[in-house]
């Protein structure tokens, strides 16, 4: 459970159809060298790999692979191990024929991985890549109001929004969200972007003018399938190897973001170049938290972003110089706990289109999600909690923000558990948690009313 809601959203079908199984180089889309220096580094990677294996580290189907090795094997650059067999065997699996590099193929493989590191599934092409991309729109799909809300049905005190929210994913402008810290206002964004109920195909890598971009990421998708995980080469009940069905990405940065995480880069230790992260975040969303915050210039950041917003495609420099327009789809939402007109100008707030504003609860939903989140952690309330909590909350001036119950909870189950008390948060408890909740956020003066209060209700 989250700050402000329960579970996760219902099963997700995949918006477009699977990307068939290529069949062949053709189909692929990528160029034959791409697939013969794949397999020089697998096979550098894996020794004696057969073709099974080698078809599934690039997830290709086998013939493909087998048309790569007799290219190889005519420039000697690769050497084949037939099984040992004898008398007694009267058929040798094609299967276990194994190949391995020469010292002239080695010398090719390291060449390969000096070039491009990239050691993984086959790429798509750029012009695949594009075509999904547009297919799997959010937009593509009208969202109405049953479809927010069910996305939001278990969030708490989302009802007068669902009504502006809706709106702007149709939209496809991107939003500003602003309010107290607290208020939910990333969890929410998250959760709009499944208002369809939709799943999308995620390539491992595309290849675009001589560069292979690694773009899945295990950190930012979540695949919802097994495809090609398998070892299995019958193409029956299987989509292109080189996707994944996985949950629409949902992106969030904030203090960290530079803009080099803006470009095609790569890491140190691996030297393989990775996808920017708002291209990761393709047919999902991309929260810029914290907005205000970031090392660059507020104007610089929000200036990067005129013209992906405007026509839906961005501008990308590549390692060896050239440039690419890659597909920009996905929506793209500000956050921030600063006042909007202090973090920019009213021309470019004019560009966003859609600002939210987010508010505490009032005390009906911040009671039902305090009860929410204690079942959900097994603890109960000692009587008279609510109206004690009330107090708190009037006598030091702390609105009721949606993410109180789950962190205040949470500190007192730590401090019942560490003093092997009874799963009941007491007054004395809940002021034990809120002294430490608070005292970091500068609240010194307001503990000291709370030890007073503490006292007097002792009394």
């Amino acid at each position: 459970m989250d700050i402000i809601g329960r579970t996760a959203p219902t099963t997700l079908k995949p918006q477009i159809s699977a990307p068939a199984v290529p069949t062949s180089i053709d189909m692929l889309g990528v160029p034959e060298v791409v697939i013969e220096n794949l397999v020089l580094k697998h096979l550098s990677a894996y020794p004696k790999s057969d073709v099974l294996e080698l078809s599934n580290y690039m997830c290709v189907v086998t013939h493909i692979v087998e048309s790569a090795l007799a290219v190889l094997r005519k420039k000697s650059l690769i050497e084949v191990f037939q099984p040992t067999s004898d008398l007694s065997l009267s058929t040798v699996s094609h299967s276990h024929v194994r190949y391995s590099l020469s010292e002239k193929g080695l010398e090719e493989a390291d060449l390969a991985f000096k070039r491009d590191a990239y050691l993984g599934p086959a790429p798509v092409s750029l012009t695949q890549y594009s075509d999904v991309v547009k297919q799997q729109d959010l937009r593509a799909e009208l969202v109405t109001r049953p479809h927010v809300e069910a996305a939001l049905d278990d969030v708490y005190g989302v009802d007068k929004m669902i009504s502006v929210l809706g709106p702007a994913i149709n939209s496809g402008r991107a939003l500003l969200l602003y309010g107290h810290a607290g208020t939910g206002k990333t969890f929410v964004a998250s959760r709009i972007v499944n208002a369809l109920h939709t799943s999308v195909f995620i390539p491992y890598a595309v290849y675009a003018l001589g560069n292979i971009i690694k773009v899945f990421s295990a950190q930012h998708h979540k695949p919802l399938d097994s495809n090609g995980s398998d070892q299995s080469i019958s193409l029956k009940d299987q989509y292109d190897k080189r996707w994944l069905n996985c949950e629409r990405p949902n992106i969030q940065v904030g203090g960290e973001l530079t803009m080099d995480m803006l470009k095609v880069n790569h890491s140190e230790n691996s030297r393989v170049w990775l996808a920017p992260v708002q291209m990761m975040a393709n047919n999902g969303i991309f929260v810029i938290d914290d907005l205000g915050r970031q090392p660059m210039p507020v104007d610089a950041l929000l200036n990067r972003w005129i013209v992906p917003m405007e026509y839906s495609f961005d501008y990308l420099s590549l390692p060896n110089g050239q440039q690419i327009t890659m597909p920009f789809v996905l929506t793209l939402a500000f956050s921030t706990n600063l006042n909007p007109k202090k973090i920019s100008d009213p021309a470019f707030l004019r560009r966003l289109g859609y600002k939210i504003e987010f508010k505490p609860l009032n005390q009906r939903d911040y009671e039902a999600l305090w009860m929410s989140v204690v079942a959900d952690k097994e603890v109960e309330l000692q009587d008279g909690f609510f109206e004690r909590l009330s107090q708190m909350h009037t006598l030091l001036k702390v609105p009721l923000f949606p993410c109180l119950p789950k962190d205040l909870v949470g500190i007192s189950k730590d401090i019942l558990s560490f003093e092997q008390l009874p799963p009941v948060i007491t007054f004395d408890i809940l002021s034990m948690a809120w002294e430490v909740y608070f005292t970091s956020d500068g609240h010194e003066e307001e503990d000291r009313k709370s030890t007073r209060l503490n006292s007097s209700h002792r009394t």
